[in-house]
């Protein structure tokens, strides 16, 4: 059988409505990601001393930043954070504040599996190899958000800041764990179709 030039055309639109459903779905895993985040964690972050001691001198750490310095330790993600005589320290804040739940862990992973097996059943992916490709395009829409991530999660301190590591917030949240847990979410929904 041979290959007709219509039906490579025909592939293109096919591969760039899964990857394009793939992107949408990885930024709405993301957003909502974010959002479980918040529910969790935005009270124990407003009622704690950290919070309350800066507050009383004037730095002013909005709630929702928090909230993206926990959900990118979700991912394993470090944040840093200025020491004295100019050093910095990282830490997942999951694993250093006792108050937040190593739960918080499984937000991403569900989050990423259920927009995978979402983007390959919008994409109507008839086959396992469709289906992961679907869900690998959500690593499209899930990098866009951690890169934002390190803009709008950065707190300046006078000369410092604290923000999520830009590397590893890139590779490790951007780009691995999308590309697995997206790429296993398309497979699965499309193996069961």
């Amino acid at each position: 059988m041979s290959t007709t030039p219509e039906s490579t055309r025909g592939s293109t639109p096919s591969t760039l409505r899964s990857v394009g459903s793939g992107g949408v779905a990885g930024l709405g895993a993301a957003l909502f990601g974010y959002l479980v985040t918040y529910l969790l964690t935005s009270s124990t972050i407003e009622n704690s001393t950290a919070s309350q001691v800066l507050e009383a001198l004037g730095s002013d750490i909005s709630t929702w930043k928090v909230v993206g310095w926990v959900f990118m330790s979700a991912h394993g993600v470090t944040t840093t954070f200025p020491g004295l005589f100019g050093t910095t320290s990282a830490a997942n804040l999951i694993e250093s504040v006792e108050a937040f739940s190593p739960v918080l862990y499984v937000v991403p992973v569900v989050a990423l599996l259920a927009a995978g097996a979402l983007a390959a059943v919008v994409s109507g992916a008839s086959s396992t190899r469709a289906g992961a490709l679907a869900g690998a395009g959500t690593t499209v829409g899930y990098l866009v958000f951690a890169l934002a991530g390190i803009a709008l999660f950065t707190v300046s301190l006078g000369e410092s800041a604290i923000s999520p590591d830009p590397v590893t917030s890139a590779l490790l949240a951007g780009v691995a764990y999308p590309a697995v847990l997206g790429t296993v979410g398309g497979l699965g929904a499309a193996a069961l179709r």
